[in-house]
């Protein structure tokens, strides 16, 4: 094996999906120790911190049209990157490629035909190569031509093996794409072991007791698979829920994943906040994200990977749910007593948090078998 290409989101400024990607890389490099690991990011990027128009009015007016127009929006965006520069770089990167992985993250979801399209793209490139589907999230949302999409990839692709994160995707692949249950393995979240992979970045000190993630509830809610999900005002309700954490003594952090809708918020706290009692922080790389996540003795947060990174570190965490793809996790660590819905009762989440910070007991023999399924399923499948 000289060469293994991952592709996905790696250079998403959600740096949960790097820290994703990393952690495939640093599996498949225990593996295969002299393979060159490379990424390909089907969003068509090649490097972090690039513009997007998430955070901005843009986004807000994007948000407002009807899904067809979002769609058709998107499709004609997808198919200009890829005939102006996306398919260039992306046949360069597959052609000398021993393995494709398809991996991490929930690829397989269809927000006014996003992945769908991204996928179908690159798999016009993909025809007569090994490709495998690696620990993948799968919806159970899907409009007509956003399954049509995914369908045409999988026949380009003709992935060797199929492996989902969680049961519930699983179950997703099997029904809607009709993939035999028996052809599809679950393998955990690869990020479940980002403290080996990002073992030079933890930090050695608590700094903060509650670290703070904060999130655009109204971007959440939008590509929420549930149905009727209400937002709130997202500032307001993080900054609330600090002030209530700071009167117990608390040092408190806020963080965002670095998702620009998500600066954006925390933004808005800052320039309405006591600075000197707050500290803001905004990681620009998955390894700063693992760091500061580290130096926590505990953070609340709706963002998967927050949550996922936290656990993988043994740092607890209380998760607050806008999608499947959360419950699902906090399912599979058997830690549902520390789910919450979008935007509970401050005074309920601080009591809660407060408890879990004095009462902590992290079960590390469940991580550790968690970890050891990771790389077993991975490797058995490269």
């Amino acid at each position: 094996m000289k060469k293994i290409l991952i592709c996905a989101v790696p250079f998403s400024d959600n740096l949960g999906d790097g820290v994703i990607a990393a952690s495939l890389a640093h599996i498949a490099g225990l593996k295969y120790p002299q393979a060159r690991v490379e990424f390909l990011d089907i969003a068509g990027r090649l490097g972090f911190e690039e513009e997007n128009l998430r955070g901005g009015g843009a986004f807000r007016l994007f948000a407002k049209l009807p899904s067809f127009i979002r769609s058709v929006i998107v499709f004609l965006y997808c198919l200009k990157g890829y005939f102006l520069g996306w398919r260039k770089n992306w046949k360069a990167a597959v052609d000398d490629a021993d393995l494709i992985v398809i991996g991490g993250g929930q690829l397989f979801c269809d927000v006014a035909l996003n992945f769908p399209a991204k996928l179908f793209l690159l798999s016009r490139l993909l025809r007569g190569k090994k490709v495998v589907i690696l620990s993948v999230g799968v919806t159970a949302k899907w409009s007509f031509l956003g399954r049509f999409l995914v369908g045409r990839f999988l026949k380009n692709a003709r992935p060797a093996f199929y492996a989902t994160r969680d049961q519930e995707s699983a179950s997703n692949l099997h029904n809607y794409f009709r993939i035999p249950r028996s052809d599809i393995q679950v393998v955990p979240d690869p990020a479940l072991i980002c403290a080996d992979a990002f073992s030079d970045e933890l930090s050695p000190e608590k700094n903060w007791d509650i670290g703070i993630c904060v999130s655009s509830l109204d971007a959440l809610v939008m590509n929420s698979e549930y149905e009727g999900s209400n937002s709130t005002q997202s500032a307001k309700f993080f900054a609330t829920l600090a002030e209530s954490l700071r009167a117990e003594g608390k040092r408190v952090l806020y963080f965002t994943n670095g998702a620009s809708e998500d600066n954006k918020v925390l933004e808005e706290i800052s320039s309405a906040s006591d600075a000197p009692k707050s500290i803001f922080l905004v990681p620009r790389h998955p390894d700063e994200l693992v760091a500061l996540i580290s130096a926590c003795s505990c953070i609340v947060a709706h963002r998967l990977h927050a949550n996922i990174v936290a656990y993988g570190l043994n740092i607890p965490s209380i998760g607050m749910n806008w999608d499947k793809k959360v419950e699902s996790f906090f399912e599979l660590t058997g830690r549902k007593r520390y789910l919450f819905d979008l935007s509970p009762r401050v005074e309920k989440l601080g009591t809660s948090v407060l408890g879990l910070l004095d009462d902590r007991h992290p079960d590390r023999k469940a991580l550790d078998a968690l970890r050891s399924q990771v790389v077993a399923g991975i490797h058995a499948l490269i």
